[in-house]
């Protein structure tokens, strides 16, 4: 069951110079970015600029793909290390900002943070998700930076409380298992020993 949700932002368009310029502003060092992966074949997918560190995944929210994720998430042997960071998701379409920020999170010891994102990570560090999340709400450098990466997508930006059917996760390894990082779930889920995040979660 999803957190009750208070505030609302525009979605994010899935488009990696949006995310990357977004990150950039944050405090992100420019040597790390988002691509785009253009398939699921080993040719394609090695492709993608290496090491990968986290997967965004985007996927259509239906009856079946939830029905589907709900009977995964019952499946899973759900040990979770305490070295993951997760955060709810109070905010109504923040679901691309969520994703991206989970990347990063779990990727804290492998990736240069600076700025105002390095100063959340720390504030942050020793609370709960939901906490997290509050945090977040009242975050308006984030919220600020989201509003811009939101509006300079390619396409036209639909309203911040529009019925959007589209859904932002992401996938990381700590601790030798990979993870998916949903804000609308009350805990992240444990996917078992993977070495290589980008295959094992594609």
């Amino acid at each position: 069951m999803s957190a009750e949700r208070k505030v609302h932002w525009i979605p994010l368009e899935s488009n990696p110079e949006v995310i990357n310029a977004m990150i950039a502003r944050l405090g992100v060092s420019s040597s790390i970015g988002f691509n785009d992966v253009w398939g699921l074949d080993d040719d394609l997918l090695a492709m993608v600029a290496q090491p990968v560190k986290a997967v965004i995944f985007l996927f259509p929210l239906t009856e079946e793909s939830e029905a589907s994720r709900a009977q995964k998430i019952a499946s899973a042997a759900n040990t979770v290390s305490p070295d993951v960071w997760f955060m709810r998701q109070t905010i109504g379409n923040a679901c691309g900002t969520m994703a991206v920020i989970h990347a990063l999170a779990n990727n804290q010891a492998d990736i240069p943070i600076s700025g105002h994102l390095a100063e959340f990570f720390q504030k942050t560090k020793d609370l709960t998700p939901e906490e997290r999340a509050a945090l977040l709400e009242n975050d308006e450098v984030i919220a600020g930076t989201h509003l811009e990466g939101a509006s300079g997508g390619q396409t036209a930006a639909p309203d911040a409380e529009a019925a959007i059917d589209l859904h932002f996760i992401a996938f990381a390894n700590v601790d030798g298992d990979m993870y998916e990082l949903d804000g609308r779930h009350a805990a992240p889920i444990n996917h078992g020993a993977s070495t290589d995040v980008l295959k094992v979660a594609c």
